[in-house]
């Protein structure tokens, strides 16, 4: 069992609250997700031993504990989390899972190559309705980049209809339930790409060599100067 350090609902709603208040848009909700909501989104998520479960927009974790709680395993997931202070609380109470610390619309980018494309669910509690058209367009476009093509992105919202403009982003809605157990009661929706879009090859092993060792030529050249500015 991966270990999860339960932090108590009172430093988790004061932490929420904390957030709240010093970014609302960002943040998108009055409360963090209950424990209903959670378990409808993590009965919908599809993956395997070959692939992975992306969690964008984490908040404080109660959908990753979810997923946990679910029977997904901690090395099938990966946390992606913009706000720093949230992405700390992350790794203090879930030590097992990769968390990355970034902005979501980047997501094919912040992963590593080799599961790029390889990522069946992609669960987000990104505000979708706080972004315009183009920072839709650009979230959607990241996250298609990442998924395999057969994957699905998972959206709560807090309104009764889609938070996106499906049929002008080329994907297929499904309403997956309602959730009248959460504050607010939330709406849960399942994506899919429809099969005209444009066809994804995956990345091939060789192409994976150089991507990692271009990134990691990166990473020693920027020590290296960070070490030299010490001196």
């Amino acid at each position: 069992m991966p270990s999860i350090k339960r932090a108590s609902n009172r430093q988790e709603n004061m932490l929420f609250l904390k957030r709240l208040i010093k970014n609302p848009k960002a943040l998108g909700a009055v409360a963090p997700s209950s424990k209903a909501l959670a378990e409808l989104v993590a009965r919908h998520v599809r993956v395997d031993e070959t692939t992975y479960v992306v969690e964008v927009g984490a908040g404080t974790g109660r959908f990753t504990r979810g997923l946990l709680d679910a029977g997904i395993a901690a090395d099938r997931l990966i946390v992606v989390e913009l706000d720093r202070e949230l992405c700390l609380y992350l790794r203090t109470n879930f030590p097992d899972i990769t968390i990355i610390h970034g902005n979501a619309t980047a997501l094919d980018q912040l992963l590593p190559p080799e599961i790029v494309l390889n990522v069946e669910t992609i669960i987000s509690g990104i505000p979708l309705i706080n972004l315009n058209k183009d920072e839709q367009m650009n979230l959607i476009k990241a996250f298609q980049n990442t998924l395999s093509p057969s994957g699905q992105i998972i959206q709560f919202t807090y309104g009764p209809v889609s938070p996106l403009s499906h049929k002008k982003l080329g994907l297929t809605a499904i309403r997956l339930g309602h959730v009248f157990r959460n504050v607010p009661p939330a709406t849960v929706w399942s994506y899919t790409f429809h099969n005209g879009m444009l066809p994804r090859k995956r990345r091939h092993p060789i192409q994976i060599y150089f991507i990692v060792a271009k990134k990691r030529a990166r990473q020693t050249f920027k020590k290296v100067k960070e070490s030299k500015a010490f001196r």
